[in-house]
């Protein structure tokens, strides 16, 4: 669970915040146990909580709760392990150490943790949960800032995380974990529509500097293999998804994401399989559970995909991302009208994208209102943000311009925009499949002999 932070001084949170997400990682690298991600267990920061309610939420059986003072270079970490059934305590431990050990006192948490639920390590094992990711205690700290940034979501954030990161790496050159948050983060920005060249060759360079100081770290593995997937080297993504999987069968990000890697190859009934391992491990990960509507909808499957996205909505409201898909699976069904109320949904969420204005142009061209989209269409082509080709050729479908479509759609190709890994799944390019231009983009990308 996530520590408390005692003094609740927000310039010590990362600390408390970090502490935490360091033992799940270190745990989770254990086969024996089933250790519930940080992204779930962090929902209940702050909040006073009853173990046997949270034990059931999360599909576990025992807590490890914490407490954290700082005081000057001093820390006392209140650590305890509490039997989720009967509540009762069957650990409990307080560290004084100095800042500078704070990895060396992770270890030790995590190795007693261990023990103390009767588990037989391996000489690895034992050297894994115990392995310190750097020796230069500044470098720790600074990387623990930039994972609190990085947690907070959106573009400016993940920014900040991202100097954090490295300064982290120029004071140690050999922290290999630094350089693989630096690769998810570059494969997040990309995600939030900055130009994907600079980002892809950026992660890739991280991803690659990680993996050559430490192969073992199943993070890098997984990095790697996002950052495979959007330059469309399908097999090579899926190596590096099953060893990150291999290396830590916890790692719920990897289970996700390869579901979804799964899913763009038209493998549904494998990606379902993940994706339900990946929402056992983080139960309570909107995302995740999001990505099982994505997967419904990449089959067609839209009535399932709609009830899924609708829950979603349900439990977080303000999650943009499952509006925008909803109003894919709505547009797939025919039902532009609902389509659009979900864009304008997202658009008073997030703010106006060239993205999600793309779909809407489409939607109102589907729905019969051309004059609505062809304004869209004037406003992306004199914007200076970027334009998703992908996308906008999503709008000159919706308008009827397959010529159009398929020319911006090879200029994505030329681009190599990792947004061409949905060419074999999307709905939206429906109406260009039997055109033989396509279906060159097709084996051009992989996606056919």
């Amino acid at each position: 669970m996530p520590f408390v932070n005692v003094g609740k001084d927000p310039n010590t949170e990362y600390l408390s915040d970090g502490i935490s997400e360091s033992l799940i990682n270190n745990l989770s690298q254990l086969a024996q146990l089933k250790v519930i991600a940080r992204s779930s267990t962090f929902r209940y920061k702050g909040k006073e909580i009853d173990p046997e309610e949270v034990a059931k939420a999360l599909g576990v059986g025992a807590l490890v709760t914490g407490r954290v003072v700082q005081r000057g270079d001093e820390l006392q970490i209140s650590v305890e392990l509490v039997n989720a059934l009967d509540k009762t305590q069957m650990w409990g431990e307080q560290y004084n150490r100095r800042a500078a050990d704070l990895q060396a006192v992770q270890a030790e948490i995590a190795r007693t943790v261990s023990e103390k639920l009767r588990l037989r390590l391996t000489g690895a094992q034992e050297q894994q949960i115990t392995k310190q990711a750097t020796q230069n205690p500044e470098a720790y700290q600074v990387y623990l800032t930039g994972l609190f940034y990085a947690r907070k979501g959106n573009i400016e954030n993940n920014k900040k995380a991202l100097d954090y990161y490295t300064q982290a790496v120029a004071l140690d050159p050999k922290f290999a974990l630094a350089y693989t948050s630096m690769a998810v983060t570059y494969s997040n920005l990309t995600a939030s529509g900055a130009d994907p060249t600079e980002m892809l060759a950026k992660g890739w360079a991280a991803a690659q500097k990680a993996l050559e100081l430490d192969d073992s770290l199943a993070e890098a593995h997984g990095a790697l293999a996002i950052i495979k997937r959007d330059e469309w080297d399908w097999s090579g993504a899926e190596n590096e998804f099953k060893r990150a999987i291999e290396l830590n069968p916890n790692l719920a990000a990897a289970h996700g994401n390869y579901a979804l890697n799964l899913s763009r190859m038209g493998r549904v009934v494998e990606a379902l399989s993940e994706i339900k391992r990946a929402q056992e491990l983080d139960p309570l990960r909107i995302a995740i559970k999001s990505g099982e509507a994505i997967i419904l909808y990449e089959a067609r499957r839209y009535d399932e995909a709609i009830q899924v996205f609708q829950n979603v909505i349900r439990m977080q409201p303000d999650y943009a991302n499952a509006h925008i898909y909803l109003g894919f699976a709505y547009a797939a069904k025919g039902q532009y009208e609902e389509a659009i109320a979900a864009y304008q949904k997202d658009i008073s969420i997030s703010g106006e994208t060239t993205s999600t204005l793309c779909f809407l142009g489409y939607a109102y061209a589907m729905s019969g209102k051309r004059d609505e989209a062809l304004a869209i269409l004037g406003k992306l082509r004199t914007t200076k943000e970027h334009v998703s080709p992908v996308e906008l050729a999503t709008l000159y479908v919706g308008l009827g311009d397959n010529e159009a479509a398929l020319e911006s759609l090879e200029r994505a190709y030329q681009a190599h925009h990792p947004q061409m890994q949905y060419l074999k799944v999307q709905p939206h390019h429906d109406a260009l499949r039997s055109e033989a231009r396509f279906q060159d983009l097709m084996r051009r990308v992989g996606f056919m002999p």
